[in-house]
């Protein structure tokens, strides 16, 4: 079944056998991000059909549809009616992008109904407003909801919040109460720093660096970053005018045992092996490491023929305990002990990583949605709400 993709298993739910065991394997996992009206056909199958909200344990969900006229919408659900997430009472990860939720006073609603959820891991993306007099009360609100919806969430371990000008001082009032559990982060800097000071179990940090230089970025009181393991750190190369201070910003995390840089180029005219000798010369403050991860964006860079094993035998020589290195067409080579270069190790290719994730690649037109109104009432005809198109 894992190996299927969607539309077959699909075909395989006209037999009435078949068609509980597809749900729970389809309905498992549903990544709809970035697709704002095929988010919203799926969340009318949650009012259409509550048994199949049950089966949903992951939901990344796009409400993007909400700033559409209310003309442009079928009625059976209303842009302030946002219940229809709360139905899926197993779910232990949602994620929802599209709206200024943590933020916005006119979204309530959503975070209710995140507070009567039970989970785990919980994403939400908050931007700034155009008017900078309006960040540091935007800043407040955002916070100030964050940590009334934590202390509903005392099981959370994994949370990310993506936002832009954060006032540092509004994130200090985050207490260690309110992430209990918490063991993994991914965000900006500014509400990174306040997560090391509180979550004592945070071992893992995923990092934007945003548009600034490595160098420039700010990142006070690391005074906790002993106890990060893994670390992932996204860096926009197009806006990074050098490396210079990512050694004292690696320094900041000594026991690291992994490290993944994402090197982000937009305009994709570089090379990412060009990049490995800036990166390497910084290696040696982490004599933990044993995975390393560097590679580009998919799309950002252009294919590098020159990468050869030999070229990689570099980070083996900075980091003493490296066993693993990943590269950007996700190859992954091994480190093992060899005296035929006089090194003492070589790297070999282990393996090709596969990643495999059922997702859509195209949204609903507006007029698509109104389809539901005569198909789910329809006792003759069986449509998959990932599926209709």
């Amino acid at each position: 079944m894992f190996f299927l993709p969607p539309s077959s298993i699909v075909h395989l739910m006209v037999n009435r056998k078949m068609r509980p065991i597809c749900e729970q394997y389809l309905y498992h996992t549903v990544d709809l991000i970035s697709l704002p009206y095929r988010s919203f056909s799926f969340l009318k199958a949650f009012a259409l059909r509550p048994d199949l909200a049950l089966l949903v344990k992951q939901l990344h969900v796009d409400l993007g549809w909400i700033r559409v006229t209310l003309q442009d919408l079928p009625t059976l659900l209303q842009p302030d009616d946002l219940t229809a997430p709360s139905l899926a009472k197993n779910l232990r990860s949602f994620d929802i992008v599209g709206l200024n939720w943590l933020s916005d006073p006119t979204l309530t609603r959503i975070r209710e109904v995140v507070c009567q959820m039970n989970l785990t891991s919980l994403s939400a993306i908050s931007w700034h407003s155009n008017r900078p007099e309006d960040n540091l009360s935007v800043s407040r609100a955002m916070v100030s909801n964050l940590r009334a919806i934590l202390q509903f969430q005392p099981q959370l371990e994994f949370l990310t919040v993506t936002g832009d000008h954060i006032d540092a001082a509004v994130v200090n009032s985050i207490e260690t109460a309110d992430v209990p559990n918490l063991k993994r982060f991914q965000g900006r800097i500014p509400l990174a720093t306040a997560f090391l000071n509180t979550a004592s179990k945070l071992d893992y940090l995923d990092l934007h660096l945003g548009h600034e230089s490595v160098s420039k970025t700010p990142f006070p009181r690391m005074c906790n970053g002993h106890k990060i393991r893994v670390l992932r750190v996204g860096v926009f190369l197009t806006y990074a005018s050098s490396w210079n201070g990512f050694e004292r910003f690696l320094a900041s995390f000594p026991n690291i045992e992994t490290l993944v840089i994402l090197a982000i180029d937009w305009f994709g005219q570089g090379r990412l092996s060009s990049y490995f000798d800036s990166i390497v010369s910084y290696l040696h403050v982490l004599p933990l490491l044993r995975k390393l991860e560097i590679r580009g964006l998919a799309g950002s860079f252009t294919e590098d023929p020159h990468l050869k094993p030999k070229d990689l035998l570099k980070f083996k020589e900075c980091c003493p305990n490296l066993e693993r290195f990943i590269d950007t067409e996700q190859r992954e080579w091994v480190y093992a002990r060899s005296y035929e270069n006089g090194r003492g190790f070589d790297v070999r290719l282990e393996c090709q990583l596969l990643r495999k994730k059922i997702r859509h690649d195209y949204d609903l037109l507006i007029p698509q949605l109104d389809m539901w109104g005569s198909v789910m009432h329809s006792s003759s005809t069986y449509v998959h709400p990932l599926e209709l198109h």
